[in-house]
């Protein structure tokens, strides 16, 4: 599939070589960042210059996607390109998580997705929100911050000293929303998008968040 075009979702699993894939790790082209966690990714795709973050620690991806207008270098030849066009509407990330969805892997983890361009920041939660709306397990993990998105489910979280945690709603509503285990608990509250209700929270242990329908948004970040 080298330099493919890239289609819409198909909504239903599929196979690459055969074996079903769990976990896809999408390393952006944010700030350079922690890659904590993704040795355990079935499959990684570096974002343009997502490549040189996978490069400099030692990842070969398995999956290059990107217009490659902020890295200019050789890309490796023995890794497929996903090559898109400089005006597009997709961002490369966005393409990324998109690929992702169609190939239906269970978890979308995006790294180096933090810092730089509060629009691009922006930008990635919404396409994490695209695949947790597929039905993915969707995060962003980082030095300063862990995001997981949640929809009609559960996370567990352990205390994290010298961190907040704060919830947000990603879409006009989000129902049934619990959280235990920290100072302030809710049970079953309506959380809207124009209210930040559930900013900077405080661990009292582990803390169990869950919600109904709409999009949760679950911020674990430094103080």
């Amino acid at each position: 599939y080298n330099k493919r075009t890239l289609g819409p979702p198909s909504g239903g699993p599929s196979s690459l070589g055969g074996t079903m894939k769990q976990f896809c790790a999408i390393i952006s082209g944010g700030q350079e960042d922690t890659l904590c966690g993704i040795e355990a990714a079935d499959f990684i795709i570096a974002c343009d210059r997502g490549y040189v973050y996978a490069r400099n620690a030692g990842i070969r991806p398995d999956l290059l996607v990107g217009d490659f207008d902020s890295y200019r270098g050789a890309l490796p030849a023995d890794v497929p390109v996903l090559d898109l066009p400089v005006e597009k509407d997709d961002t490369d990330t966005m393409a990324a998580v998109r690929w992702a969805v169609s190939e239906g892997f269970a978890e979308i983890r995006l790294y180096c997705a933090l810092g730089g361009r509060l629009d691009h920041l922006l930008g990635n939660i919404q396409s994490l929100s695209f695949a947790c709306r597929h039905g993915a397990k969707a995060s962003l993990y980082g030095r300063e911050a862990r995001l997981h998105l949640i929809s009609n489910g559960a996370i567990a979280l352990p205390p994290c000293e010298g961190y907040s945690l704060s919830v947000l709603a990603l879409t006009d509503r989000v129902e049934n929303v619990c959280i235990t285990g920290v100072k302030y608990p809710l049970h079953g509250a309506l959380v809207t998008n124009s209210f930040p209700i559930g900013v900077s929270n405080e661990w009292e242990g582990a803390a169990h968040i869950s919600c109904g329908a709409g999009i949760l948004l679950v911020i674990n970040a430094k103080k």
